[in-house]
């Protein structure tokens, strides 16, 4: 009988160490929390390491104001974009020989210029935009929106395929620079949101990859910004 009993205690036992491991080193953090109590300035603020050079452009252009009490969904490019952006820019000085310039060297007007390419009014989430599909546009053409200053861009979720099977994976948010090629969807320069419906209290935030040229259409900062600076 002794022999018996042997096995069930030390099954018992096992049981309950593993029990008291995952109460330990186990803790449910539970859904994220997409709110932020702040401003949508606050959190460009706030998020130094992404979105600290970008606050600084918001200041440039003139649009503190609008990103601090106006209801707005922007599309934000990252730190990295504005990085690379500039780093061509003086690279085209240089080859110019011109001496290299600082962000504040650019006016207000350029800064915004590019900016409005990225702030609609209102606040839309991700769910909010139809299914986009470059590959089959006629059936899911997203829709074009107008921009704060008059610029358009598609806009639209890409229902990703997943193990071969279309139309299952993750449903992403893209955002297309269709005035580049009206004739041919798929020659247009896009860009996937990385991070979407972080929500402060007055609008929501789409963060873009960091690959992303800014403005959307290679070189365009460049030449814009030379013509400025001339």
């Amino acid at each position: 009988m002794k022999k018996i009993f042997q096995w069930p205690l030390v099954f018992l036992c096992f049981v309950m160490l593993t029990q008291s491991c995952k109460k330990d080193y186990y803790v449910d953090g539970g859904k994220a929390n997409p709110y932020y109590n702040g401003t949508i300035y606050d959190y460009l603020s706030e998020k130094k390491l992404y979105f600290d050079t970008i606050k600084q452009i918001v200041d440039l252009a003139g649009l503190k104001d609008m990103m601090t009490s106006d209801t707005i969904t922007f599309f934000a490019p990252t730190d990295e974009v504005i990085r690379v952006a500039m780093n061509s820019l003086n690279a085209s000085r240089y080859a110019n020989m011109k001496d290299s310039v600082k962000m504040s060297d650019l006016g207000p007007e350029v800064w915004r210029k590019f900016l409005s390419m990225y702030i609609m009014k209102g606040k839309r989430v991700a769910g909010t935009f139809p299914r986009v599909n470059p590959e089959n546009i006629s059936a899911f053409p997203g829709i074009n929106y107008i921009m704060l200053d008059g610029y358009i861009l598609n806009i639209g979720l890409d229902y990703t395929s997943y193990n071969g099977v279309e139309a299952v994976g993750p449903r992403i948010l893209t955002v297309t620079d269709i005035t580049f090629d009206p004739t041919n969807f798929r020659n247009n320069p896009r860009v996937r949101v990385v991070s979407s419906d972080i929500q402060p209290k007055n609008g929501v935030i789409h963060a873009l990859s960091i690959s992303h040229a800014f403005g959307f259409r290679g070189g365009e900062f460049t030449r814009i910004a030379m013509d400025y600076l001339k």
